[in-house]
C-alpha cells in the first residue's frame, strides 16, 4: 500500500503537554521537563534542575508561542510575514525547516486540519 501524501502547509502544530515556552529578563526559553528515571535521579540525589531551559531567540520565540493546536503551518507563516517581513521570500523554507527540527526532538505533534 502507497503512503498517503498529506500536505504540510495544511496540517496543525501541536506542543507536546509538558512543554512551555517562558520570558526571563527578556530572554526566551522552550522549558522542558525531565521525566526519565535516569534524570529524576539526578534531579534528587544531585540536585539537578527538574527543567531544561533551551535558548531561543525572536523569530524562535514567536513561533512556539503561536503553536496553538488551533493554526495551521499557513496561518502561522501569514503571521511571522506579518511581524518580521518576507524580503527574501525563504520564510515559509524556514518555518518548515524549524518545525521540522523541533519535531525531531519529539516535541511537536500534528494533526489534520
Amino acid at each position: 500500500m502507497a503512503k498517503e501524501k498529506v500536505n504540510l502547509l495544511d496540517q496543525i502544530p501541536i506542543l507536546k503537554e509538558k512543554l512551555q515556552v517562558t520570558k526571563e529578563e527578556e530572554k526566551a526559553y522552550l522549558l522542558i521537563a525531565r521525566n526519565n528515571p535516569v534524570e529524576k535521579i539526578a534531579i534528587r540525589f544531585f540536585k539537578q534542575k527538574a527543567f531544561r531551559k533551551i535558548n531561543l531567540d525572536a523569530e524562535g520565540e514567536f513561533i512556539l508561542s503561536r503553536i496553538d493546536g488551533k493554526k495551521s503551518v499557513l496561518v502561522l507563516e501569514e503571521e511571522f510575514n506579518a511581524v518580521f517581513g518576507n524580503d527574501d521570500g525563504m520564510s515559509l523554507a524556514r518555518l518548515i525547516r524549524f518545525l521540522q527540527i523541533v519535531e525531531s526532538y519529539g516535541w511537536l505533534k500534528w494533526k489534520s486540519a
